[in-house]
């Protein structure tokens, strides 16, 4: 009997090697590598009936083992496999992938992501569908290919497109009449990755209320009620993706006076310790 494989729509079918066989084929093109190699490797345990994604992260974890100082070019291929997998899984889920205008339609564009995109007519937006290139899908080696959509993608969006809208949000700023040209400018670059956009950029930009800065710096006076206020902004922050830095040299020194009293201040280590232990429990974008 054939072994089974379970898509991702949950029905059942046999397995075909060839799928596999077009997947390694993807992933090791344009590097000096033998697509043998991985598929022998590869062991799928098809005594039961394995789900595509299960074969899918088989083939990443095999070509990370491959991966040696004398052939690193493993490590590529499996950021590919990665990126094939996870586009596999959105389009599954969505119905389209790239080259459909349907992202930007009104109701997932604008239901989605920042209502100030709204200064882009539909034609505006159509035409920069066109821009995008899934050939720069390929780019990313494993470990930029899990962090991206591990930390920076939402479960239906594909890279390109997530590349592409936070350019336009960049250009909303310019003229109208040269808007369009420089989000195709900041597209291109992004993509290509002759600029690397800072976390809150890439991960939060493109959302409502989401920022462009990504580093923050906070003065805390010698109260209470400030230094309180600067733990929680540090929260707030930190849980939007931002970076915090402190200034905290208008609070007292250890031994100072407090309310008439001397000796009694703790000095910074204790409020130091606040900040740091806010600042790990609301991690960065968490």
């Amino acid at each position: 009997m054939s072994p089974s494989v379970i898509k991702r729509d949950g029905s059942v079918a046999n397995l075909d090697l060839n799928e596999i066989r077009d997947a390694i084929a993807y992933a090791v093109e344009g590097y000096p590598l033998n697509s043998l190699e991985l598929e022998s490797r590869v062991n799928l345990q098809l005594n039961q009936p394995r789900t595509t994604k299960f074969i899918q992260e088989t083939l990443v974890n095999t070509a990370v083992q491959l991966a040696t100082p004398k052939d690193p070019e493993w490590l590529n291929v499996a950021g590919r496999l990665h990126i094939w997998n996870w586009s596999h899984e959105v389009i599954a889920k969505r119905g389209y992938g790239y080259g459909h205008y349907d992202v930007f339609a009104d109701e997932n564009l604008f239901s989605k992501y920042t209502n100030r995109l709204k200064v882009y007519s539909q034609a505006d937006l159509q035409e920069a569908v066109t821009w995008i290139e899934p050939e720069l899908d390929k780019v990313f080696d494993h470990a930029g290919a899990t962090l991206l959509t591990q930390r920076y993608l939402s479960e239906d969006e594909l890279i390109q497109e997530v590349f592409l809208v936070t350019a336009l949000v960049l250009a909303i700023p310019e003229r109208m009449d040269e808007r369009l040209s420089y989000a195709r400018d900041f597209y291109m670059a992004i993509a290509n990755r002759k600029i690397s956009l800072a976390t809150p950029i890439l991960a939060n930009l493109r959302f409502e209320g989401g920022s462009g800065t990504s580093c923050f710096i906070l003065s805390v006076e010698d109260s209470i009620d400030s230094i309180f206020d600067n733990v929680k902004n540090t929260a707030r922050i930190s849980q939007e993706g931002g970076g915090v830095g402190v200034n905290l040299s208008r609070i007292r020194a250890v031994g100072s006076w407090v309310r008439n009293k001397p000796n009694v201040s703790g000095g910074l280590m204790s409020w130091i310790r606040i900040l740091n232990d806010t600042a790990i429990a609301v991690n960065q974008g968490g």
